[in-house]
């Protein structure tokens, strides 16, 4: 047995999500927020998932009785909304929350970068991956972009930890691969063909959604070298792109300036996903709308990092698909959705000077559709619809305490948090409960996860300086 997969052993206390045949199942008496286009109005009722894990009912009132399941759960009253998604994230940051506090972005990265330095052992990346998966499950997204990780001294197989950490996690994903673009060309073809043999048995497993390339380095900080075989990669076998682009003011002027690597690339046509996104100009833009691209915004990140503020109301108006991100835990350090989606409101209408720039429901639908179909998951989640899955978050706005409802939008946006969270479901299957982890021994996981960063930082203090 490999030692990614004795960790699990020790990790799990069920199969993980999809191994084997699920029962049936049949929420009652749930206010249900679908975030479906065809009913913005949530309405009492119910909604029905088949052993696959896909909804096949959905409705007002109570369920008619020849709707038949293998168990019921009834909600009480409570609020069911989609799971909400993030759409850029870095799930081995999970190990390294709260550092470099007083850094913007690539001071940021310095510090960041540092301590792999101390060199990554077998089993680190899936314990942070993992946990960083779990964090983010425990706090209702049951959907992410993972863009993964990739060091100049990791091995193959020590990448690989990630995929199959988000594999166990019982959480939905797309896998950004990230290729060794340092190495050039006939390497990062060979990476894409390795992990390509390496995921093939693993494409009917419901968690894995998509594969898509997460791009090498910032464009302008090395990123130039690899864009051309990224894109003939994505164009040859039909994948999208996500990068990191436009997100330190400081370097501004050169990630513009590479934008006509990026067109020439044809990077465009395979299908961009613009990470942050944030310094940009007209022309970027309006070629970029053109062409299909998408972004992805990071408010809690962007914050943090003093990135400054996308203009999301522009990108929308100009036809460029926006989702919402968390980012990696160590530059969000809370994976909280609600917060996220408190910052952007907030920020975006500090920016107009105006309430009506966007409203909750925009906010909401922007973590949940909107970054469904920036993704291109939309046929599989991001709305409680006939034929998706039943992968969906029970709010609680009782505990804590919210007061009075005069709008359900405004209240699980302006003064719902993760302590109004009492269950995550996962393709019908409860896989959280009041914040504690159900199919994962999370304060084992908890403690495997601080002493590799203990033993982590300590190869690092002892390497030769």
């Amino acid at each position: 047995m490999n030692l990614k997969r004795t960790l699990c052993a020790l990790l799990l206390l069920a199969p993980a999500l999809g191994r084997a045949a699920a029962p049936s199942l049949l929420v009652t008496n749930a206010l249900l927020v679908t975030m479906d286009p065809a009913g913005r109005e949530p309405v009492r009722g119910f909604l029905a998932a088949d052993g696959a894990g896909r909804i096949v009912a959905i409705g007002p009132g109570a369920p008619p009785a020849s709707l038949q399941a293998d168990w019921t759960f009834d909600a009480g009253g409570k609020w069911v909304l989609p799971g909400f998604l993030s759409g850029h994230s870095h799930l081995t940051q999970s190990a390294f929350r709260g550092i470099a506090a007083g850094q913007e972005l690539l001071g940021w990265i310095k510090v960041l970068s540092g301590h792999s330095k101390g060199g990554y052992i077998p089993g680190d990346l899936y314990a942070f991956a993992l946990h960083g998966a779990i964090d983010y499950l425990r706090h209702g997204i049951t959907t992410c972009y993972n863009y993964t990780s990739r060091g100049p001294t990791m091995s193959e197989e020590q990448y690989d930890e990630q995929f199959f950490a988000e594999l166990d996690s019982s959480q939905r994903f797309v896998f950004g691969l990230s290729l060794p673009g340092a190495k050039g060309p006939a390497a990062m073809h060979e990476a894409f063909d390795r992990f390509v043999a390496v995921s093939q048995p693993y494409r009917a497993d419901p968690h894995f959604l998509k594969l898509s390339l997460a791009k090498s380095g910032l464009m302008s900080h090395g990123g130039e070298t690899s864009i051309d075989t990224e894109a003939e990669i994505a164009l040859q076998h039909g994948l999208d792109i996500q990068m990191h682009y436009l997100e330190p003011k400081i370097d501004e002027e050169a990630q513009r300036a590479a934008f006509p690597k990026i067109v020439a690339s044809g990077a465009l046509k395979a299908g961009v996903m613009y990470a942050h996104f944030i310094h940009t100009d007209d022309e970027i833009v309006k070629v970029s709308a053109a062409a299909g691209a998408r972004m992805i915004w990071n408010p809690l990140s962007n914050g943090r990092l003093a990135s400054g503020l996308a203009d999301i109301p522009k990108y929308q108006a100009a036809g460029i698909k926006v989702g919402m991100g968390i980012d990696g835990q160590a530059s969000a350090d809370m994976s909280d959705p609600f917060e996220n989606m408190r910052m952007g409101l907030y920020q975006t209408r500090m920016a107009h000077e105006s309430a009506q720039v966007m409203q909750p429901y925009d906010v909401l639908r922007l973590h949940t559709l909107g970054t469904a179909e920036a993704l291109g998951v939309e046929k599989d989640v991001g709305s409680l619809t006939v034929g998706k899955y039943a992968d969906f978050v029970v709010v609680d706005p009782g505990a804590m305490d919210t007061g009075p409802v005069f709008d359900p939008y405004a209240t699980l946006v302006f003064a719902c948090s993760i302590a109004n969270v009492d269950w995550v479901f996962v393709g019908g299957q409860p896989v959280v409960h009041r914040g504690e982890p159900l199919k994962l021994n999370s304060p084992r996981l908890d403690l495997e996860v601080k002493a590799r960063v203990a033993a982590l930082t300590q190869r690092l203090n002892a390497a030769p300086k």
